[in-house]
């Protein structure tokens, strides 16, 4: 269904669907919203997100209509018309895809190129465990609720997501990443930005060009990387961590009675290790080992907070 007023226009589809999906979204520019809630039916939104997107490229997209407004005779070749009785906006929430079969949602902005610089904001509802790919030329993503697998990307915005069951793929090239318990793995990239993880619990990488990185309850091997920033990790169980900065700080909190081997450096910071030591050799591999890199930074391993 399509709805809306003569500057403002508004697709609203809805599909049957029992449990969880798959959800393929794709714009080129434009904030992407999924919900995924304990309920039946996929539920899709696609309307103008005038909040998203670069200046230049939504006044390139009015110089293109223009051209073919005042130069028909070139047939187009600037991309398709749009009708002199709809903005550009309009055209391009209606000349949307947005198909579902078999279990999976394609959303696809236009590609014309006076309409595929258009933002466009999409938001789906979907059954809890859904899968869900999503990547934006230019805006935020946020995935709420309990998902599958993740495979999420954005050319500049943040990304949040509260859950993952399966494994996680996230990047954006600038902007922060925040992100809840990845249970099966997790990939996750910013060019500059702070990355946060609520919990990991199966083997990770984390890295940012420019950037925080913060992560919560890890179980898991992790390689956590930053050029200029802090690397924290709050509460650590088991794992292989291998963690760098190029600048900034390292500090690492090892879950009380986790046995764990330490191995910090700096090359001009503070190394310091809080934890209780023995002379004795353990009996067997420690399941958590810290291996910990500065350029200039202090480095501390202490006994995580309760």
């Amino acid at each position: 269904m399509t709805e809306g007023t003569e500057d403002k226009v508004v697709r609203r589809q809805s599909f049957e669907a029992e449990g969880p999906v798959e959800l393929d979204l794709g714009t080129g520019g434009g904030t992407i919203t999924v919900r995924l809630v304990d309920e039946p039916g996929v539920h899709v939104e696609v309307r103008h997100d005038p909040g998203a997107g670069s200046p230049w490229a939504q006044g390139l997209t009015s110089i293109m209509s223009w051209v073919n407004t005042q130069f028909p005779q070139f047939g187009g070749q600037f991309g398709e018309t749009v009708p002199a009785d709809s903005s550009a906006e309009a055209e391009a929430v209606r000349q949307t895809r947005v198909d579902y079969a078999a279990g999976r949602l394609v959303v696809r902005t236009p590609k014309e190129m006076q309409l595929r610089n258009v933002p466009i904001a999409v938001s789906v509802q979907a059954p809890a465990g859904s899968h869900v790919e999503a990547s934006s030329g230019a805006g935020h993503v946020t995935v709420s609720g309990r998902a599958g697998r993740l495979a999420l990307h954005t050319g500049s915005g943040r990304i949040t997501t509260d859950q993952a069951e399966g494994s996680a793929k996230v990047d954006t090239g600038s902007g922060t990443v925040r992100l809840g318990p990845m249970v099966a793995g997790l990939r996750a990239k910013s060019g500059t930005g702070d990355i946060e993880v609520s919990a990991i619990g199966a083997a990770s990488t984390v890295v940012t060009g420019s950037g925080d990185v913060w992560l919560g309850a890890v179980t898991g091997d992790v390689l956590a990387r930053t050029g200029s920033g802090r690397v924290t990790i709050a509460n650590a169980a088991s794992g292989e961590l291998e963690l760098h900065t190029g600048s900034g700080a390292i500090h690492v909190g090892v879950r009380r009675g986790s046995p764990a081997e330490v191995d910090l450096s700096s090359g001009s910071g503070e190394v310091r290790s809080e934890l209780e030591l023995t002379n004795s050799p353990p009996v067997s591999k420690p399941a958590l080992r810290v291996r910990g890199r500065s350029g200039s930074g202090g480095a501390l391993v202490t006994t995580a907070a309760e």
